[in-house]
């Protein structure tokens, strides 16, 4: 593991911070491997299937761009100001499984390709070794990254 600090890169804050742990980067930050818990006390589960708790697709979705975020700059030293990317556009993801609590989820991201501010972005999602979702999309950085 290189980090278990995300807060030091993303702007994210409860409760909608959903990554926990930065397991993998290449050097160059354009792919690697991020893990997240899924405990079946979230408060989402409250209103998400009552009784039959799933973690919403959309939230995978978001969880994949925290990813791409950590991934992409690493573990910034404390104080730094976080990097700013909004999704642009979401290029497709399907959904083959449903993540049950409790899961650890490991989200596999890589760059795909890059547009001026816009970065292309794939990511594979797991739960153990089954492949629960997959897609792409766009992320739009607020100022120019290499």
């Amino acid at each position: 593991m290189i980090s278990d600090k995300p807060k030091r890169t993303l702007p994210h804050r409860e409760p909608f911070l959903w990554v926990q742990r930065l397991i993998e980067r290449s050097a160059d930050g354009l792919s690697g491997v991020v893990e997240m818990g899924v405990p079946l006390d979230l408060d989402v589960f409250r209103g998400h299937f009552p009784g039959n708790p799933i973690f919403p697709g959309v939230l995978q979705v978001e969880a994949a761009a925290q990813a791409v975020l950590w991934v992409f700059k690493g573990e910034l030293p404390e104080g730094s100001k976080p990097p700013v990317g909004y999704l642009a556009a979401i290029d497709s993801f399907k959904f083959k499984r449903p993540v049950v609590p409790p899961a650890v989820v490991t989200i596999k991201v890589q760059r795909a390709k890059r547009r001026s501010q816009l970065q292309f972005w794939t990511a594979d999602i797991y739960v153990g070794e089954d492949l629960v979702s997959a897609g792409s999309f766009w992320l739009r950085f607020a100022i120019d990254e290499p």
